[in-house]
């Protein structure tokens, strides 16, 4: 049996649509994309940004910076529907801008200061609070088919668990061994910031999204969707990462299922939402 969700409703705009993004917002992920867009180009088209790094880890970081070139194209895509009252366009903005966060969290933390760090530091401003802006109102009604929903909570709960079993695999055997694990030796850190952000935060918001989901919960479920645009995201940026620094071609495969599995999970997610926020009851 179908499930529709409902949430609670964003004031009127003219016409009678509900206005899903405050101003606020949509300037703040606009100076994003500009911000974000200049520091990925300077980094893959000029040496200085990452001059002092190893050679592992500014490999690394170029492959990030063209994945965050297509997060910058997701961005705006999403802006540009959300602005026009598209629900489907806020659901990939919130996406893009999760994962907007989590990488310039990497590169404030973990590229050496120079001329840059300021607009990391500042694209990581930008995307946390034009989130925080949204997430923090009433979220708006969404009708989502239970077929879709639970579809797509399983592969999102997969693809969490396959990741921490991943990242503790590879910590759980370092500390056996007595020594750091190869990929934190290679990059020349004190530890591996992936391991911290996932970890501690992003997996466990995947995990209790995609249980939630089947549980019926509104916000879970609104979440649902861009939790899967950020691990598409992430997956893709994973693949130029792999690309970039010569790494295994097997781990390149794998994040490309990734990729495609969440990216298949994302469209069948976004196909059940209605193309327009249309006005509804409060909760």
């Amino acid at each position: 049996m179908d499930a529709h969700i409902a949430a609670s409703q964003p004031p009127l705009t003219r016409g009678d649509r509900p206005a899903l993004l405050l101003p606020a917002a949509s300037w703040l992920s606009g100076a994003l994309a500009v911000i974000a867009t200049l520091t990925s180009l300077f980094g893959l088209a000029t040496d200085w940004p990452y001059a002092v790094e190893t050679d592992n880890w500014r490999l690394q970081a170029q492959g990030q910076d063209a994945g965050n070139l297509l997060a910058v194209a997701v961005l705006i895509a999403g802006l540009a529907g959300a602005r026009r009252g598209s629900l489907r366009g806020l659901l990939l903005w919130v996406g893009a801008l999760l994962y907007l966060a989590y990488t310039f969290v990497l590169y404030a933390v973990t590229i050496h200061f120079g001329p840059l760090f300021p607009a990391y530091v500042a694209c990581l401003g930008l995307a946390a609070y034009a989130l925080i802006l949204t997430l923090t109102r009433a979220l708006p009604a969404i009708e989502l088919p239970a077929r879709a929903a639970r579809t797509a909570s399983v592969v999102l709960l997969v693809i969490g668990v396959c990741f921490a079993l991943l990242w503790l695999s590879s910590i759980v055997g370092a500390l056996v061994a007595g020594h750091a694990p190869a990929e934190i030796l290679q990059a020349g850190l004190p530890s591996n910031p992936v391991h911290v952000l996932d970890l501690a935060l992003v997996l466990p918001a995947m995990l209790m999204t995609a249980i939630n989901t089947r549980r019926g919960s509104t916000p879970a479920r609104f979440l649902l969707a861009p939790w899967l645009v950020f691990s598409t995201l992430i997956a893709a940026s994973l693949v130029a990462v792999a690309a970039f620094s010569g790494g295994p071609l097997a781990l390149a495969i794998g994040f490309l299922v990734v990729a495609a599995l969440s990216g298949g999970a994302a469209t069948l997610v976004l196909r059940g939402v209605p193309s327009q926020h249309d006005s509804v009851p409060s909760l």
